[in-house]
């Protein structure tokens, strides 16, 4: 009963926080000495209140051009763009993550200690050298074999899906490969795996079919940290790569429209508040039934 009223009471304190911060840009001003200036930001959170209730009359500055389109328009042609590319590069990672962990997983102690080493190394890049990288090599492989295999760059409204999605997904790949590993290493030394072993079992087959199983439990309580990781990162990739996406979009607004810059947060926080928050509950009934079952 309690988690009732917990979930819209967390639910309501966040968008109250977003409204709050849309109008942030107003709270400072400057003439001889950095000022705080309550009336305005008053006046501002007051006019985005009624900005937000005709979402169809806002107008802000999007595209090459830098002409004004309504807000309608300019998230309908970003929002799913940038999400497209953020959910293809997670469930990218989820896949590479899962198939190289299984592989390190079956390698001889000392190969596994030195991949365990190269991850480590990987961890350590910044996200705007993998990207600037990957570019590198394109435009080297260009000038020596004369094919462009990949866009790097795009230009005007023209769209690039592989490398934006490829460079996305390399640090959760990293992020998720460290914890699935260090899951599965906590799993193999429960009894369960030896007996495993004890009936015949080949470690491939246990390794795939039991101590998996049960490291994807612990796999949703990393969703959240994945997820804020990949949006910021996102932002750097449309930059890099001159996206006119979704979260450029927003950078742009934080200071021109706190009107469209709080609904565009809302359309980032609500629908993934609500898959969190199904998804907590069915792990929390779903784990509450396999202890009563013990």
């Amino acid at each position: 009963m309690k988690r009732v009223f917990e979930i819209p009471f967390h639910f309501l304190v966040v968008v109250l926080g977003l409204y709050l911060l849309s109008g942030i840009g107003s709270l400072l001003a400057y003439d001889t000495e950095l000022l705080i200036n309550l009336a305005a930001y008053g006046d501002r959170l007051q006019q985005t209140w009624i900005d937000i209730l005709h979402p169809s009359s806002i107008y802000i500055y999007w595209g090459d051009g830098n002409k004004q389109y309504s807000i309608t328009h300019v998230f309908s042609q970003t929002y799913y763009y940038s999400f497209l590319i953020l959910f293809s590069s997670f469930f990218l990672a989820i896949c590479l993550a899962v198939l190289v962990s299984y592989t390190f997983m079956l390698l001889p102690r000392k190969s596994y200690r030195f991949s365990i080493k190269i991850v480590n190394v990987l961890d350590t890049l910044p996200d705007v050298f993998i990207v600037v990288l990957f570019q590198l090599f394109i435009i080297w492989l260009f000038k020596k074999t004369n094919l462009l295999v990949f866009d790097i760059y795009a230009l005007g409204e023209d769209r690039i899906y592989f490398l934006p999605i490829l460079c996305l997904s390399v640090l959760p790949v990293v992020f998720l490969l460290k914890q699935f590993l260090f899951q599965l290493k906590e799993e193999e030394s429960k009894p369960y795996v030896e007996f495993s072993y004890s009936k015949g079992f080949r470690r491939a087959y246990t390794v795939w079919h039991h101590l998996f199983r049960n490291v994807w439990v612990h796999f949703f309580f990393h969703l959240k940290p994945i997820f804020l990781l990949m949006l910021s990162n996102l932002l750097i990739i449309e930059l890099l790569f001159n996206i006119n996406g979704f979260m450029q979009t927003l950078l742009r607004t934080a200071t021109s429209s706190p009107s469209a810059f709080f609904l565009g947060m809302l359309l980032i926080f609500v629908p993934f508040f609500i898959v969190f928050t199904i998804g907590s509950m069915i792990l929390s009934k779903w784990l509450e039934g396999g202890e009563q079952n013990e």
